[in-house]
């Protein structure tokens, strides 16, 4: 919102996903303490890291020696928590985490944990696997669609130029929130979307105008590219 607002723009909130705590903590917990005997921790999203830190036992000086970030944001989060060590690749996202140098170097048989959400794409995973790791995904969070009656979705879309949806789960709820009156208003939102998977999620999904993709996934990196869009 503030982004927004200091690179002169309205922000209209139409929250669609809020984060929640995994359904069974205790699993949740067993799980990342069985997650200790893995050579390295990736985290898929600043969320992931701060579930961890509230479900983990233990203090982030105890996780394994060898973590992995999956952007700037989820790199800052582990720095708050004292971990500044964390490795953080060039582009954000799975296809990044993969290109890391040092975990592209692991032989199979490695054990890598993966934190993240429930219903976390299965990219990272599916990437690790091929390359014959020892995959353990540990789940810290959920995400939770969000209800909005029909009026204040409509006012919402009525009010904006375009929209920054965050996850192709979040591009999804909206499109299933929105009036059938008013999808040909949503459909011609310029929309700023975090990975060409989403791109074409939107495609798909009958939006006209090609979505901007930020160089990084973060509040700024969304703004900056609605700024260029706008300025062009």
């Amino acid at each position: 919102m503030a982004c927004v607002e200091n690179a002169g723009g309205r922000p209209v909130p139409l929250p669609l996903l809020s984060i929640a705590g995994p359904p069974d903590p205790a699993a949740a917990r067993a799980a990342l303490q069985a997650a200790h005997t893995a050579a390295w921790w990736v985290f898929t999203s600043p969320n992931a890291v701060r579930w961890a830190a509230q479900l983990a036992a233990d203090e982030p000086a105890a996780w394994p020696a060898r973590l992995a970030a999956a952007g700037r944001g989820t790199a800052a989060a582990l720095a708050a928590l004292g971990r500044t060590d964390a490795y953080c690749p060039a582009m954000d996202g799975a296809a990044g985490l993969l290109a890391l140098p040092e975990l592209a170097a692991l032989t199979a048989g490695a054990h890598v944990a993966v934190l993240c959400g429930a219903h976390n794409p299965p990219w990272l995973a599916s990437g690790l696997q091929a390359r014959g790791i020892r995959l353990q995904t540990v789940h810290v969070y959920r995400r939770v669609r969000v209800a909005h009656d029909v009026a204040q979705v409509t006012q919402a879309l009525a009010a904006v130029d375009a929209a920054i949806v965050t996850s192709g789960e979040a591009l999804e709820h909206l499109c299933a929130l929105t009036p059938a009156s008013v999808v040909p208003r949503l459909h011609g939102l310029k929309l700023a979307l975090p990975s060409a998977r989403v791109v074409e999620m939107a495609r798909t999904l009958g939006f006209g105008q090609v979505p901007l993709v930020p160089q990084r996934v973060s509040d700024e990196g969304f703004v900056q590219a609605l700024v260029a869009w706008r300025n062009s």
